[in-house]
């Protein structure tokens, strides 16, 4: 073969292999900005159902302290509670 040719040719191949460098590089650079975007939004996320679990369990407090109390009251009373008619839960854990 010419050194001419073996010379386009490999400055072909290496041209090519420029680009494709050039295009994994450029892949990853936009991977690895979705992903600290999608770790900003699980992390909001995870930030915001943690307040929600915690609004949650200071409302079940205040209703076991409120439901102990009116307990108390009819048992005062000589009423004996039924509790067999308890409201259902307006909270549904299957959201």
């Amino acid at each position: 073969m010419e050194p001419a040719l073996i010379t386009a040719i490999v400055g072909g191949l290496a041209v090519c292999g420029g680009g494709v460098w050039r295009l994994i590089d450029r892949a990853d650079k936009k991977r690895e900005k979705r992903e600290v975007a999608v770790e900003a939004l699980l992390t909001a996320r995870i930030a915001e159902l943690l307040k929600r679990v915690k609004a949650l369990s200071r409302y079940n407090s205040r209703i076991k302290a409120a439901a102990g109390k009116w307990r108390e009251q009819l048992i005062a009373n000589d009423i004996q509670p039924d509790p067999a008619e308890w409201p259902e839960d307006e909270h549904d854990d299957t959201e």
